[in-house]
């Protein structure tokens, strides 16, 4: 259960998220999904070391939080900086990051942390057969929206972002 299912207020899950990034660095954020959207994941803290935070939409809990940590530890850990349309094969499965124009609609939690200092990627993930949304003969845009920029070459396919505003 989410914790603001739990009753957790937003005022006190901001002071939780900010406690988390004090002591790890970051702090995944996971948002259950329903019928009318699928879930989303997304990072608080990576904002501290002018890196964008990072967000999954479409994947069960347990994955999403796997790739967030992969993911965050490059950035925590390592110092590592992922730039928008880098391509990187994860344990789990291969990822492109894409920049989103807007995540202040998207990441509540990290926009109530960070305000307008919030930017964002989006961990656009590959299928089981491997191939990202742009790369499908039929992309499953319900099972993951895309609301990243699409790279150079997922837009010479035709391919568009959902505008989020």
């Amino acid at each position: 259960m989410c914790n603001q299912c739990g009753g957790m207020s937003k005022r006190q899950l901001v002071e939780k998220t900010r406690l988390n990034i004090v002591r790890h660095g970051w702090e995944a954020i996971i948002v259950e999904g329903d019928f009318t959207q699928p879930a989303i994941g997304y990072t608080v803290g990576l904002t501290e070391l002018r890196h964008p935070e990072i967000l999954v939409a479409g994947r069960d809990e347990q994955e999403t939080y796997g790739l967030l940590s992969e993911m965050a530890s490059m950035v925590v850990g390592h110092g590592h900086i992922l730039e928008p349309g880098t391509e990187l094969r994860l344990r789990q499965r291969r990822i492109h990051l894409a920049p989103l124009e807007s995540p202040r609609g998207i990441l509540l939690i990290g926009h109530s942390v960070y305000g307008t200092k919030l930017r964002a990627l989006q961990a656009v993930w590959a299928d089981d057969s491997d191939h990202l949304p742009w790369e499908q003969d039929v992309p499953d845009s319900l099972t993951q929206p895309v609301w990243g920029t699409p790279s150079e070459a997922a837009r010479a396919r035709g391919w568009e972002s959902v505008n989020t505003g």
